[in-house]
């Protein structure tokens, strides 16, 4: 077999690969989303919050782990975004670099939640009511570290797109609305806000929309991140 047409085969399918990754993801967060339908938020008071937690305390568990699950999935999906990118940059990655370290920042910041998560339906008993109301606040604002990584992750992205046109010019611009949004729904790794925590929530679900767009792109042309 020629070696260049055997070299396209495997970048294909690693790079279709990437793509399924990201299409886990977005299933895993979904299911994850219905787990913990109707939770507390950070205005509610501890004893809401450890009423709910004690009485679901095994689907908070599941949704913990699927959430854990859902990290390897996207990082497998952001290598075949990394190379698209790299692609578009001429081989040179720069802005590919930003976004890598962003989706990493963003993994890493949702593993932590998860772990915050698991770790407050497992000892619910002993938290009570005050220490479940605290818990539950640290995993709801962690949702803000994950938006700084993704507005880093979607915003480079964005730039790389209206310079390159790598994907359809409709999904770049969507793409820097998304990372402003990302910026505001940022601010909840400080704030307890009603207000903040909703805007919060929009953007982790666009975000996890965007990278389910961009997995379908890699899937359908998978040449867009191949040398």
């Amino acid at each position: 077999m020629d070696s260049r047409h055997a070299g396209g085969v495997a970048g294909t399918m690693s790079v279709r690969l990437a793509a399924l990754g990201g299409a886990v993801y977005f299933v895993l967060v979904v299911v994850y989303a219905n787990l913990i339908s109707g939770a507390p938020s950070a205005t509610d008071s501890g004893r809401e919050t450890f009423s709910y937690v004690a009485r679901h305390q095994d689907r908070v568990q599941i949704a913990a782990v699927l959430m854990g699950l859902a990290m390897p999935a996207v990082l497998l999906w952001l290598s075949g975004l990394f190379r698209a990118l790299t692609r578009a940059e001429g081989g040179t990655p720069a802005l590919a670099v930003a976004a890598l370290g962003g989706g990493a920042l963003a993994a890493a910041s949702t593993v932590t939640g998860a772990l915050v998560l698991g770790t407050t339906a497992t000892r619910i008993t002993d938290l009570g009511p005050g220490g479940a109301g605290v818990w539950w606040t640290m995993y709801l604002l962690s949702t803000g570290a994950t938006l700084l990584g993704l507005l880093l992750l979607i915003g480079a992205t964005a730039v790389v797109c209206l310079q390159t046109r790598l994907f359809a010019r409709w999904f770049a611009v969507a793409s820097v609305v998304l990372a402003l949004l990302s910026v505001v729904g940022a601010f909840t790794i400080g704030y307890d806000t009603s207000g903040i925590q909703i805007v919060a929530g929009i953007a982790l679900l666009l975000d996890s929309v965007w990278i389910l767009l961009v997995s379908i792109f890699l899937w359908r042309d998978p040449a867009l991140a191949l040398p």
